[in-house]
């Protein structure tokens, strides 16, 4: 399963620094073989303010490698500090977003890269190359250029993503690129919305089960259809992602098609290598954890240790947006399609209905006594509601009525009362249409 090997490898927070180390390890290689055979020659073609004699480049090289250590130890304790600051300030769930960011990444990369290849050079020089002209010294202030202007990118990159409105954006930015992954998926000749005519008609079902514990982060579904076309069955994937299961939990459904139960212990492996369940949650293919993320952030900003509504307000109103986005997606799922019309593999994400009601129920009961939550939230379900299907309307307002189902309006100030019942109001006109 190379797809799901791939998957995996991206979470890799050592790849990008392990590729920059390989690179500063081939050009110390490379540019010592260039000193040791080629350094005479290249004297006639490059200006001799390149070249500098061993005694000299080791002086440089050895400042560098001591320099360059001392701002990757910098960096490090930085990223500490927005990790702590992220943890704390926002929510332990949005680590990932900082840690996994490629800038991040490529820094603290050139960084180990910019260390390792003087500390090399300086190695594969010798006493026994004295007066002779080198290369390595010359590529090394290079880099070193190269590592302070990364250095002020990386300063200005900490300023920024330490910003909760930052945070915010990208937070967002993640939740519709995941809802557009499934909008994409929806348009592609060989997926269909599920319905009645595509159900199998049952012969010998088979229940394949997870077989380890822990969330599903990843399906390859197009896997999964190629399978089952191939064996003729049909697939029908029980657990949404994000869903966490057991060992005992049933992952798979199969119907086999001719009645071959001998096949499915051939194939069964296969199958269930089609997914990645993991100890902790993933974003990639899972919008209810992309709104869980922003719902922690607005969460831990009305607690009152932190005590900031006005970014929980922020984070509640970007909900609203991705909400009416979620609801043009089907509850019933979606099935994978042959050329004749006949299903081979079902999936689905949560109803929209269950959707709504796990981004607001912390809400609701954290945030009842502020009346700006209240507001916020309200104006959430009316932004849903203006960007959804007709079909789900009358979810958005039952929604609006557990948000206030259980507050007392009467402990309000008037003016509070009347900002509330206003807010009622316009979504009940926006239902009406």
């Amino acid at each position: 399963m190379i797809k799901k090997w791939l998957v995996k490898l991206q979470d890799k927070i050592w790849l990008i620094p392990a590729l920059y180390s390989l690179i500063a390890i081939s050009l110390a290689s490379a540019l010592a073989f260039v000193d040791f055979y080629w350094s005479q020659s290249l004297t006639n073609v490059l200006p001799s303010i390149f070249f500098t004699e061993v005694p000299l480049a080791q002086t440089i090289l050895s400042g560098l490698s001591t320099s360059l250590l001392t701002m990757t130890t910098f960096t490090f304790s930085t990223i500490m500090v927005v990790l702590t600051t992220y943890a704390s300030q926002f929510s332990p769930r949005t680590l990932k977003n900082f840690i996994t960011d490629k800038m991040t990444l490529h820094v603290l990369g050139i960084f180990l890269g910019g260390f390792i290849y003087p500390t090399l050079s300086l190695l594969f020089m010798k006493n026994s190359l004295d007066g002779q002209l080198m290369l390595s010294a010359t590529v090394g202030v290079l880099i070193a250029i190269m590592c302070l202007a990364f250095f002020a990118i990386f300063i200005h990159h900490v300023a920024t993503s330490i910003q909760v409105s930052s945070l915010i954006d990208r937070l967002t930015t993640e939740a519709d690129g995941v809802i557009r992954y499934y909008c994409d998926l929806q348009e592609k000749d060989d997926i269909s919305f599920f319905s009645k005519e595509y159900a199998p008609v049952a012969k010998t079902r088979v229940e394949i089960k997870a077989g380890t514990s822990g969330y599903i982060q990843y399906a390859d579904y197009d896997k999964l259809f190629s399978l089952a076309k191939e064996h003729q069955i049909y697939v029908h994937v029980n657990c949404p992602i994000g869903t966490y299961v057991n060992d005992s939990n049933s992952l798979l459904t199969v119907t086999t098609k001719k009645g071959q139960t001998s096949l499915m212990k051939d194939i069964k492996h296969e199958l269930s290598g089609c997914f990645n369940i993991e100890k902790e949650r993933d974003i990639r293919q899972d919008p209810v954890y992309a709104l869980q993320k922003i719902v922690e952030v607005a969460l831990r900003a009305i607690s009152p240790g932190i005590n900031d509504p006005n970014t929980a307000n922020d984070c509640i109103r970007h909900l609203g947006k991705l909400l009416g986005q979620i609801s043009q997606l089907p509850d019933e799922g979606w099935v994978y399609i042959n050329e004749d019309k006949e299903a081979y593999v079902r999936f689905s994400l949560p109803p929209f209905k269950e959707i709504l009601y796990r981004t607001f129920f912390q809400l609701r009961h954290y945030g009842k006594a502020d009346v700006s939550v209240l507001e916020a939230m309200l104006d959430s379900l009316h932004f849903a509601l203006e960007n959804s299907s007709k079909k789900h309307h009358q979810d958005i307002v039952d929604m609006q009525h557990y948000v206030m189902e259980t507050i007392d309006l009467s402990n309000f100030p008037t003016l509070d009362q009347e900002l509330i019942k206003q807010r009622m109001q316009e979504t009940q006109r926006l239902c009406s249409f």
